[in-house]
């Protein structure tokens, strides 16, 4: 890692927001997935995210690199993986602080896709100073390919709890909610001609949503205290999710 980079290392910022009626209201009719949705899994992705005007925007929607985020040399970014911890749920109409902090930046090199390097970062969620959620964010950033990659696993035996075809209403609206403005997941063009996707991307963290709420309908006498997630491939608008779980008994 240059020494450059280096200075990123420990980086925090902070910011806060009230929870509202109206944004939990959204955020259910977003997953629109018939699940239980009482303890409001994946919301936290919608909370005190960064905002910046238009003019702070890189070409491909996300914050310019510089200020939090460090001047890393590869073009193309994408959400590798997270581990969260769940501690207390959330409740309207109360505040809610995040704090963001910059724990790791390795440089790797993959066969398949070249220099990599890995930007992994601690959200902690909090509300009158009590603990609420912690995620450990894994981001991976490359330069851009002529060719997209699909898979490299396959799946298990494990039992399929859901079907989910994610439409360009469901993409759009969880963009609005999330405040995330990343072309690949509302731009079709630029997906495909500029990220050499066959499509737009659904959101990894939408995935998740759905996922950690489908385990949780079908566990209603247990809170899910831990969730990891990685994304190997990208799923695709129209396509369908095949969710699959082992609930146990």
């Amino acid at each position: 890692m240059s020494n450059d980079l280096e200075k990123w290392l420990n980086k925090k910022e902070s910011s806060k927001e009230l929870i509202t009626d109206s944004l939990i209201q959204k955020f259910k009719a977003c997953l629109s997935a018939d699940v239980d949705l009482s303890n409001l899994l994946g919301l936290h992705w919608c909370l005190a995210q960064p905002i910046e005007s238009k003019i702070n925007l890189s070409e491909d929607g996300h914050i310019k690199k510089g200020n939090f985020m460090p001047p890393i040399p590869l073009e193309q970014r994408m959400w590798a993986s997270s581990s969260i911890n769940f501690y207390k749920n959330f409740s309207s109409l109360n505040e809610i602080k995040r704090v963001s902090e910059i724990k790791k930046i390795e440089k790797k090199y993959s066969q398949r896709s070249g220099e990599l390097c890995f930007l992994e970062i601690q959200h902690e969620y909090y509300e009158k100073e009590i603990l609420l959620i912690k995620e450990t964010q894994s981001l991976v950033y490359k330069n851009f390919s002529s060719k997209f990659h699909g898979p490299l696993n396959t799946l298990d035996d494990k039992k399929l709890i859901k079907k989910v075809v994610p439409d360009n209403t469901m993409l759009f609206r969880f963009s609005a909610i999330t405040f995330n403005s990343h072309r690949i997941h509302y731009d079709k063009d630029y997906a495909t001609e500029k990220e050499s996707y066959p499509n737009l991307v659904v959101q990894g963290p939408l995935i998740a949503c759905l996922a950690m709420n489908l385990i949780q309908s079908n566990n209603l006498k247990h809170h899910l205290k831990e969730f990891k997630f990685k994304n190997v491939s990208a799923a695709f608008v129209n396509e369908s999710l095949n969710i699959y779980a082992d609930l146990g008994e």
